[in-house]
């Protein structure tokens, strides 16, 4: 029984790979047809990207108070920025306190029967 079905099984796995292959060679005339919409759709989503960089880029240099700061050349000084500006940063999560805590000390600890099982 589990032959027949493994049998079953590969024999639609072989028409669907027919069916499959025959869909990609039917792709070239599609693209041929739609070749220029799908041209358009790219441009226009393209055109959409840049403007919303754009916006992202004014809204940005309205809140930097240093005014117009060049943007990194590489990822590396991406990171090599990013890195230096936290070590710089003044740490502000503390009040400047400082507060001494008292070390208690422990019972001796004898082991019992039960531990040593």
């Amino acid at each position: 029984m589990l032959n027949e079905l493994s049998a079953a099984a590969l024999f639609g796995l072989i028409i669907c790979q027919y069916y499959l292959i025959r869909g990609c060679f039917g792709i070239r005339e599609s693209i041929g047809s739609n070749g220029g919409e799908i041209t358009s759709k790219i441009d226009r989503t393209a055109d959409l990207l840049d403007e919303v960089a754009q916006l992202i880029s004014d809204f940005s240099d309205g809140l930097s108070p240093e005014g117009n700061i060049q943007p990194p050349t590489s990822p590396m000084e991406t990171i090599f920025t990013s890195l230096i500006s936290k070590m710089t940063m003044p740490q502000t999560d503390t009040d400047g306190s400082q507060e001494e805590w008292t070390v208690h000390k422990t019972k001796d600890y004898t082991p019992t029967q039960e531990a040593n099982a």
